[in-house]
């Protein structure tokens, strides 16, 4: 099994829709492929959640998502997170209002339980994919003693993809992100941008000037691959080309 942590520059800059590209893309090389979300804010009864989106792309069994595991919340199978909550606010501010606590040692180890569960579903596959996508940004916050960048250091070894938008203000906003996270250990592999904002004068731009000009500049902060990958304005689920980001990602080994 290969793990791909999903991390955003900030909140709605398609992470969930890059993961669903890369999902479906995984699965139609032929290989096991299944997003989990472990916390989701947000989440209301009748809508579809991101964490459902992952489920609906990825390889999962439906008799072990919707088996009983005690008291939904907001109307989702426990199943399909750790934590799911209602309020649209940051994770550790809608925790605090529904009165709970985001653990990140037990979101870690759902995630690892799940991971193992489909592992043994899919006969323990060596080139089954398993992503899991953040909450929020890679900063956003989980508890008041940690956030979504402590996830992702706890669930290393994994390749770790950072996500923006392909917008005006990402040079500045990958650049930030790349810096801060290196100077915790949180090392990324891959830069994808997506089409989640509108058209604007630098869209179509950003990943040449992200390659030329802010890369260089970075040092170790750098991403291990020097590519940046655009999903491009208007991909269905299901219809964007992901080839060459699975094939960096298989790359890394």
């Amino acid at each position: 099994m290969k793990r791909v942590i999903v991390l955003g520059t900030g909140t709605g800059v398609g992470k969930t829709h890059v993961s669903v590209q890369l999902l479906l893309g995984w699965r139609g090389r032929g290989h096991p492929a299944w997003g989990l979300k472990p916390i989701e804010s947000g989440v209301s009864e009748g809508e579809e959640s991101d964490a459902r989106r992952l489920q609906a792309a990825g390889s999962l069994s439906s008799t072990l998502l919707t088996s009983p595991a005690g008291p939904s919340q907001a109307g989702v199978r426990p199943r399909l997170h750790h934590q799911a909550l209602a309020e649209p606010l940051s994770p550790h501010l809608a925790a605090r209002r529904a009165g709970l606590e985001i653990s990140v040692s037990e979101a870690v180890r759902w995630t690892t339980q799940r991971e193992s569960e489909l592992m043994a579903l899919h006969d323990n596959a060596p080139h089954a994919m398993s992503l899991v996508e953040s909450a929020g940004g890679a900063w956003t916050p989980l508890s008041p003693s940690a956030s979504c960048v402590d996830l992702a250091l706890a669930l290393v070894p994994a390749s770790v993809l950072l996500v923006a938008p392909d917008a005006l203000g990402v040079l500045h906003d990958v650049s930030a992100t790349l810096r801060s996270l290196e100077a915790v250990g949180c090392s990324v592999d891959l830069v994808v941008l997506s089409a989640s904002r509108p058209r604007d004068g630098s869209t179509g731009t950003n990943a040449g000037e992200l390659e030329g000009v802010v890369f260089p500049g970075l040092g170790e902060a750098a991403p291990r691959v020097r590519k940046v990958f655009v999903l491009p304005q208007g991909s269905a689920e299901g219809s964007g080309d992901v080839s060459d980001l699975l094939d960096a990602w298989q790359a890394l080994g």
